[in-house]
């Protein structure tokens, strides 16, 4: 397996920013300071948006940005997660509905990578629920006494659109694997008889 080279530039400085951003999201919403941890996430929110937008619009996507940016994305939806549901134990579930979808994507990620597959950025499916998970999460930190109806239903609307995402995913990863194996079965020539 090739070494993956680090290449600095915007989208992928915005990527480690989002990650230097998490420890101080935990910090601040465990010890109680709701308003400055928010902050921290929506802060977060924004490279995600920006460091996306940026990499397209100026021909900046990399091999270690498609794995940098979900990565990041996957660990802070993990994080706030987590620190969500130290405080409010019925997002337990989508705990355990993202913790075992993340694995499995970086599981199939890392399959490629390996192989030296082709690997593909993000895709509109997992966008959406990247935002769905943001907003339904800024909710319900800064509405702690909704009623549980409302909780219930947001947390099988991140549910939906996580499970959703991953499928789709899924689909995206056995079609790379048809055509990285295509390709490579004719990259080798038939013997002449």
């Amino acid at each position: 397996m090739g070494r993956l080279k680090f290449v600095w530039n915007i989208p992928n400085a915005l990527s480690l920013v989002r990650l230097a951003l998490l420890p101080v999201f935990a910090v601040l919403y465990l010890k109680g300071y709701f308003e400055w941890s928010l902050l921290a996430l929506a802060l977060s929110g924004l490279t995600d948006l920006f460091d996306g937008m940026i990499a397209r619009k100026f021909n900046q996507i990399t091999e270690i940005g498609k794995l940098l940016d979900p990565f990041a994305d996957k660990l802070t939806q993990i994080v706030v997660l987590v620190c969500l549901t130290i405080r409010n134990p019925k997002l337990t579930i989508l705990v355990a509905v993202c913790f075992v979808k993340e694995l499995l994507q970086a599981i199939g990620g890392w399959i490629l990578f390996s192989r030296k597959e082709i690997i593909r950025g993000a895709k509109w499916f997992g966008k959406v629920s990247t935002f769905t998970f943001y907003i339904a999460m800024l909710v319900i930190a800064l509405w702690p006494q909704m009623p549980s109806w409302l909780m219930i239903a947001l947390i099988a609307l991140v549910a939906a659109t996580m499970i959703f995402s991953f499928f789709m995913y899924l689909s995206v990863y056995f079609q790379l694997r048809r055509e990285n194996g295509l390709s490579k079965k004719r990259s080798v020539k038939e013997p002449v008889e």
